[in-house]
């Protein structure tokens, strides 16, 4: 007879980097949220996500709207040097599209 095994590491598919994402028009306003957070980790999982977001021109103009440039423009001063590469991708990637210009 078989037997279960719970192991502690993750499978190999989840990236812990990455911040689960909420749903639809909720997601932006979750991943501010967490930006506000004062845990570094909670920090950088939520720009990783927003990275992915924002090549969506939708959810660019989601953003600009929800107010995320001023919060991204507070990041590009955080003593983190990963924190301050992804908002610099971030906004690199908004200025992309016709809604960021």
């Amino acid at each position: 007879m078989a037997h279960a095994r719970i192991s502690a590491n993750l499978p190999p598919d989840i990236d812990p980097t990455k911040a689960p994402i909420a749903f639809g028009r909720r997601a932006l306003p979750k991943l501010q949220e967490e930006l506000h957070s004062p845990e570094l980790l909670t920090q950088q999982r939520a720009l990783m996500a927003l990275c992915d977001l924002v090549h969506d021109p939708e959810n660019v103009y989601q953003a600009i709207e929800i107010g995320f440039l001023d919060n991204l423009k507070t990041l590009l001063l955080h003593h983190d040097s990963t924190v301050r590469q992804k908002t610099t991708e971030i906004l690199c990637v908004m200025a992309m599209h016709n809604v960021g210009r």
